[in-house]
């Protein structure tokens, strides 16, 4: 196989993957017209890992161009390259491939991809989606993969991924529908044992376990997560139980876990079981031991996002008016006790995107085993807080004498309206790290976020990244309501910010908290601004894209987030609405280019990235299919595009691990390689 090697810029290089999907005597004229000069290789000399030694100067990708046709909206697929620039002075084109590790429901050696299973590890054959609802039939094999953490431990190689939630499943009673299973079974980690080629890099999946989580009570709603410093896997458990509600109601799909069907607590699920960081250790045989992290606090975890300093966390939480909050540990590589944190906003302005500077409110300090012997003891909601409605208050204000108005997303099963909290005595530490964004409101910080998802960092830069998928609600000026602050008070087309933001923060040493105290960390976002923003469709984006409303052409609805140091590239995977096909996104932080590289499945959200630069000489985007299809997904669809039941039954609705290869290591020179930041 040849390889042209173009010494000019990268429109004009050529290599094995690009001929083989083009007109060579395009490829040529090209050539002869611009009077270039090509040189002319074996493509061994350019595999992947000949050049993994060699140290890069930059990355660059080139595009993959949106659908058009129904096949091309019913896969997930890249047409870009990677365009590598060598310290040599060479410039490689690598071919990317989006490459399946296993899907929903595949037997993977004596296990079967996203099992939902019970605390005694027995596959779950049906399921009482609520107490008073519907019965599912099994067996239940979870369609959105999420999470990834690609680790080596000793000489093997390990993949572990969340199962966020099952899309749905048929009725039990055969002549109903299809029931919806959001949030309705307990959710589970999977462990897959990976190959790896030494010649192309490829992974192969040849072994797949269950991650017992009988030890922690379970697993909800498991979404984002990383590799941390030290080598092991966090995750959190979104849109946490409310636990004002379910003091009084079950709480169905942990009760399946626990087999405890229709009790309450303390016989039955406890909600402040849920809602948690979890950490999870693998060791070079592939055993597994997972902890829940109380001391980072209560709270719709999209993940937690650890600093170089192995001791600071940003926590991004998902749903409408939340909460941003900072983690820092009380020693490095280990998350049992610390102080948590939550920011304060000043807006400085409104205009695109707003400029906000960052104050931090201490909520408190606490251990793992001392909020753990709380729950333990069977606290509740109502030992926490007294609690009263809007419409008590007001009937009554001088019976509710203390009560603070607090308008913040309360979790699953719960509404987010004007309540009028007052705290009990003796509560703080409880309140903190049980009900951390009640708490949080209720000391006065900014809870006015919608969608908080991904967050990951640049540590030579020091820059944290924030993904807003969708900006709405309380974010816009003039859409408070009752709600009782305006931190956030945004203008600018409605439907620009509907597509969503990606922020960034500066971080900063020698900060303090609202108190004058300090913050023992390096690494402290001390202000807020928007890096990339989406925007409505324009009206004459009519070739392509013709069910988007937001620009086919730009990010929309950001979500999971992955920074490369080695690439200097950050990632960014849509969960858009506003998008038919969501795209996985590369924004290069000296270019500043943003560049499409790979189209997902009609419906599907691009999770679990996480972006690898060094794996025994090759590197991995890891990048997963999650809910391709589904009903719930493509519902404002189902009227606007022909014959709508014959193309959703062409998308493969298994949810898929996966990642994007082809790329050799990427070794920055050496005296890049180095944080020129104090992480200590």
């Amino acid at each position: 196989m040849i390889c042209f090697y173009v010494k000019k810029d990268y429109p004009e290089l050529h290599c094995p993957g690009e001929i083989l999907n083009n007109d060579m005597s395009l490829i040529l004229s090209v050539f002869m017209q611009r009077k270039l000069i090509v040189s002319i290789a074996l493509f061994s000399l350019y595999a992947p890992w000949v050049m993994a030694d060699v140290p890069v100067l930059s990355v660059e990708f080139t595009e993959t161009k949106a659908p058009l046709s129904v096949m091309q909206q019913q896969r997930a697929y890249t047409e870009s390259s990677a365009i590598v620039t060598y310290a040599d002075g060479r410039k490689i084109a690598y071919p990317l491939t989006y490459n399946v590790l296993y899907s929903s429901g595949d037997q993977i050696g004596d296990w079967k991809a996203g099992a939902i299973v019970d605390k005694n590890g027995n596959v779950l054959q049906t399921a009482r989606i609520s107490e008073t609802g519907a019965t599912a039939q099994g067996p239940f094999h979870a369609h959105s993969p999420d999470a990834n953490s690609l680790m080596q431990q000793g000489d093997n190689i390990f993949l572990l991924t969340h199962l966020e939630y099952d899309t749905e499943a048929a009725n039990a009673d055969p002549g109903k529908p299809m029931l919806d299973m959001y949030g309705a079974l307990p959710m589970v980690m999977n462990l897959a044992s990976l190959k790896q080629d030494s010649r192309t890099g490829r992974l192969t999946a040849f072994d797949l376990q269950n991650v017992d989580m009988s030890g922690v009570e379970g697993l909800w709603t498991p979404c984002a997560g990383e590799l941390t410093p030290w080598n092991t896997h966090i995750g959190g458990e979104e849109y946490e139980p409310d636990a004002h509600v379910f003091e009084k109601k079950p709480l169905t799909a942990m009760n399946l876990y626990r087999m405890t069907p229709g009790q309450l607590s303390p016989n039955g699920a406890n909600p402040y079981k849920y809602g948690m960081i979890t950490e999870v250790s693998v060791n070079s045989s592939g055993k597994t031991g997972a902890t829940k992290h109380y001391a980072m606090g209560r709270l719709s975890n999209e993940l937690a996002h650890v600093m170089p300093d192995s001791r600071t966390a940003y926590k991004g939480d998902d749903g409408n008016d939340v909460v941003l909050t900072m983690f820092v540990a009380d020693k490095p590589k280990d998350l049992t006790s610390g102080s948590l944190y939550a920011a304060k906003l000043q807006q400085t302005d409104a205009t695109n995107g707003g400029r906000f500077s960052i104050q931090w409110i201490k909520l408190g300090h606490a251990a793992n085993n001392e909020i753990d012997a709380l729950v333990v003891g069977g606290i509740k909601f109502s030992d926490i807080f007294a609690v009263a409605s809007n419409t008590e208050y007001r009937a009554n204000p001088v019976a509710h004498a203390g009560f603070k108005p607090v308008y913040t997303y309360t979790g699953t099963g719960g509404s987010t309206t004007l309540e009028y909290l007052k705290l009990r005595d003796g509560m703080e530490q409880a309140a903190a790290f049980l009900e951390t964004r009640r708490f949080a409101a209720y000391l006065g910080a900014t809870t006015e976020f919608t969608r908080m998802e991904g967050a990951t960092s640049n540590k030579v830069d020091k820059k944290l990244y924030l993904a807003m998928s969708y900006v709405h609600k309380g974010m816009l000026d003039g859409r408070n309501g009752e709600r009782p602050q305006d931190d956030i008070r945004l203008t600018g087309d409605p439907m620009d910010l509907e597509c969503g933001i990606v922020y960034q923060s500066s971080l900063q040493s020698a900060q303090v908290d609202t108190s004058g105290n300090p913050i023992r960390s390096q690494w402290v976002a001390a202000d807020l601004q928007a890096l990339l923003m989406g925007a409505r469709k324009p009206a004459a984006q009519t070739a392509y894209g013709r069910h988007d409303k937001c620009d086919t052409d730009k990010m929309a609805n950001p979500d999971n987030l992955k920074y490369s140091d080695a690439m200097r590239t950050l990632f960014i995977g849509e969960d858009s609405s506003n998008h038919l096909n969501n795209f996985l996104w590369a924004y290069n932080v000296d270019s500043r280019k943003t560049v499409r590289i790979a189209t997902n499945r009609a419906g599907a959200e691009w999770t679990g990235l996480q972006a690898v630069d060094n794996l025994n000489g090759f590197a991995y985007l890891m990048s997963n299919i999650q809910h391709p299809g589904a009903a719930a997904d493509l519902r404002s669809y189902q009227r606007k595009i022909p014959d709508f039941d014959v193309f959703r039954a062409g998308i493969d609705q298994r949810g898929v691990v996966g990642y994007i290869g082809g790329l050799p290591a990427i070794k920055r020179p050496k005296e890049e390689v180095h944080n020129k930041h104090d992480e200590n």
